[in-house]
């Protein structure tokens, strides 16, 4: 039987890492994203850490126990209050040119033992809606015509923010559930700048914006079950209500989106003493999204697959450092330019327990960088993107 003991203490580190998620607020999309986030309603940013980037993606069933958005019985076996943190660089190349990069915060998270109960509240990524277009033409102006240079962009992201609870039901049984909103907000800016040389006046750039701030309903329950020492396996279900982007201005319209209904699925097996095999795909339905986009903005259903390998004997000055490769490939729900989008990657990575209370990691990091693309039948981009995680846990 699982159980807990809080502390005091345990309160303080509660509570003020509950007032840094609160003040973290939104995640903020980072400049220079990928030139598939202007396909559809934006980029899918999974709210995951950077063991589950090391083991190809794999969202459910890895090994441990860990604050997860998407597998939410992952925390049963959290027995101290914990928070985690991951930061996620990335740098973008289209056609093999560097673009440019930058940095989000795709989960932080905090836990808390009730007795056998474990409470969690986590701030995730969902949506990047990162991107600009620039196009050069001629307007009409008296008789003559004037150069212009338009740019069209679009700033910022939708979040999610959900509580969570889990709870082991017997020694090799544990369940969870989360519900939450979308949180966020999207901002579309457009600017005409006249080529003042062809004029006979002076004239100033026309610029017009508009703001949307996101909501909308979500839950997703899991189980993780442990049949033997030698393998794990755990699913989830996650639902969504529509996603409400409600304008902040005069300008804007309300719109409404159906989110997409998603099945996962994963397991680790032990195929050594030290050498452990993570294997997981995912479902997601969108097809009441594309219908809603009226132009076969995207896909009916999108699948996802991956799988790693980790390696536990490897250490640092006595210290346990996993070592972790894999590979994963997914298919974006979105269309670009009417045409579909995969992305597929290697990773590399590893973990180093800092601290330990007994047999409970109170301080642990985990590395992961990643290579891959994104493919459409017009346009491919390569990407590197690393993802640093950090737990804390005490008493």
């Amino acid at each position: 039987m699982i159980m807990a003991r809080c502390r005091p203490g345990a309160l303080t580190l509660f509570f003020g890492a509950l007032g840094l998620l609160v003040g973290v607020g939104a995640p903020q999309g980072a400049s220079a994203q990928s030139l598939f986030s202007g396909g559809g309603l934006g980029m899918p940013a999974d709210p995951v850490e950077a063991r589950s980037r090391a083991m190809g993606g794999v969202q459910v069933g890895l090994p441990g126990w860990q604050i997860s958005m998407v597998d939410p019985a992952s925390a049963a076996g959290l027995l101290l209050p914990s928070i985690t943190a991951t930061v996620q660089p990335s740098t973008i190349q289209p056609a093999g040119e560097l673009s440019g990069g930058g940095s989000r915060f795709p989960l932080v998270g905090v836990s808390y033992p009730f007795g056998r109960h474990v409470i969690s509240l986590q701030l995730g990524s969902f949506l990047d809606q990162e991107w600009e277009v620039r196009s050069e033409r001629s307007i009409p102006l008296g008789e003559g015509t004037v150069s212009a240079v338009d740019v069209l962009s679009s700033l910022g992201s939708v979040g999610q923010v959900r509580m969570g609870w889990a709870f082991p039901m017997t020694q090799d049984l544990a369940v969870g559930a989360n519900i939450g909103t979308y949180i966020g907000s999207v901002e579309k800016r457009f600017r005409r700048d006249l080529d003042a040389a062809g004029l006979d006046v002076g004239v100033e750039p026309f610029f017009s914006s508009t703001r949307w701030r996101a909501s909308g309903p979500m839950a997703s329950a899991g189980v993780v079950w442990n049949p033997s020492a030698l393998f794990r396996l755990a699913g989830a279900v996650e639902w969504s209500g529509d996603l409400e982007m409600d304008p902040q201005n005069e300008d804007g319209s309300e719109r409404s989106y159906p989110m997409a209904m998603t099945v996962r699925g994963g397991g680790t097996f032990t195929l050594a003493p030290d050498l452990l095999l993570t294997l997981g795909a995912s479902a997601a339905d969108w097809s009441e999204t594309a219908a809603a986009l009226d132009d076969g903005g995207a896909r009916d259903r999108a699948f996802s697959y991956g799988g790693g390998i980790e390696w536990t004997r490897a250490t640092l000055r006595g210290r346990s450092m996993p070592v972790r490769v894999g590979y994963g490939s997914r298919q974006l729900p979105f269309h670009f330019r009417g045409e579909a989008v995969d992305e597929s990657s290697f990773a590399a990575g590893f973990g180093l327990n800092l601290a330990s209370s007994e047999t409970i990691p109170t301080a642990r990091i985990d590395v992961t960088v990643e290579r891959g693309s994104r493919t459409a039948v017009s346009l491919t981009e390569e990407f590197w993107r690393g993802a640093i995680s950090i737990r804390l846990a005490g008493n």
